[in-house]
């Protein structure tokens, strides 16, 4: 029997059981009715290796419980799933890029670093550190990447002006600006005209400001596009992409209406903009990491794809009857159907 289980269960736990991200301590057990235990956890819903003690998150499990999440067994162990993309959790923060956990409790070499945004509290974990984006100057070459993508693979913009479409150089010349949580908040109160709406999952990032020319509905002059600071690159690009195309479809005179498109439908078709973008738009990326706790650059870049796809408000709604609709038929005619239509087409399933 000794050599079947040479260890009592809470010394295997001890040694070689899960460990929570946040104190680096064994995860706590529960007992089973068949008297069996069990670990329970509070886990990432993307990286599977975060796991954290239910207690830092003092009420906020319950409240998952009650509002959008469920218990889910996993190797015969518990652990509740959050996919909510809150800057914190109990007394935990999590990463502003990937959401993780951070270790408050562990050594200081693994804390991660304040963005330097005000009274925010937001960090980020040092795996988004590595490739950091904190300044408009830094931000430029991430928006000709998007501009080149575009106007290559998507093909939707051109060199030159056309009264029939949006230039390059209409695009090129939105000034792109980096900002704080606060300014960038400030501004969605001030500017928000309907077209912007927080996610279920993906707090605002960005935001495009435009304006009326003259009397008239028929022009308009997008004047910046806003971009959270402090993110990693994939991430900001990403943000860019998605504001590119509310641009596009602001300048473009297919989409003059007077009025937005429907909310799920604009939004919809940016954020598929913005997967597609992740996908196609961005040079390859490092598929190692000198800790196998740390997420690499790749994993990283499918998280954020992963946050688009599984969004369960209007955004993810949106992404996933344009992604349908993208796959039976290109983005031309699926822009063009929605210049006519203001609406996605119906999809056979």
């Amino acid at each position: 029997e000794y050599l079947k289980h040479p260890f009592h269960k809470s010394c295997y736990d001890q040694h070689f059981g899960w460990k929570c991200v946040v104190c680096e301590q064994t995860l706590p057990t529960v007992a089973m009715n068949n008297g069996s235990t069990k670990f329970e956890y509070l886990k990432h819903p993307f990286f599977d290796k975060e796991r954290m003690c239910p207690h830092h998150a003092r009420g906020t499990i319950r409240r998952q419980e009650q509002e959008t999440q469920q218990f889910r067994q996993e190797d015969d162990d518990i652990g509740v799933t959050t996919t909510e993309e809150t800057e914190k959790i109990g007394e935990i923060r999590r990463c502003a890029g990937c959401h993780r956990f951070e270790p408050k409790f562990a050594s200081s070499s693994k804390h991660f670093v304040d963005v330097g945004d005000s009274d925010t509290g937001r960090c980020v974990c040092l795996a988004c550190c590595r490739t950091l984006v904190t300044t408009s100057d830094e931000a430029i070459p991430l928006w000709e990447r998007v501009l080149n993508f575009f106007e290559g693979p998507l093909g939707l913009i051109t060199d030159e002006d056309s009264i029939s479409g949006v230039s390059r150089q209409s695009l090129k010349s939105i000034p792109v600006i980096l900002v704080g949580l606060n300014a960038l908040n400030d501004n969605m109160k001030k500017h928000s005209d309907g077209v912007h709406h927080k996610s279920s999952q993906i707090m605002t990032r960005g935001l495009c400001l435009s304006e009326f020319c003259g009397h008239t509905t028929e022009s308009v002059a997008v004047t910046a596009i806003l971009c959270l600071s402090g993110l990693p690159a994939d991430l900001t690009a990403s943000i860019l992409a998605h504001e590119c195309c509310h641009a596009f479809l602001k300048l473009h005179p297919n989409f003059r209406y007077g009025k937005h498109l429907p909310l799920m439908v604009e939004e919809g078709l940016c954020q598929l903009v913005a997967f597609l973008f992740l996908n196609d738009g961005l040079e390859s990326c490092d598929t190692s990491t000198e800790d196998d706790n740390t997420p690499s650059d790749a994993k990283l870049r499918q998280y954020f794809k992963f946050c688009i796809e599984t969004d369960e408000g209007i955004y993810g709604e949106g992404f996933r009857f344009a992604a349908r609709a993208y796959a039976e038929m290109g983005m031309q005619e699926l822009l063009y159907y929605i210049a006519l239509n203001r609406d996605f087409p119906p999809i056979n399933d």
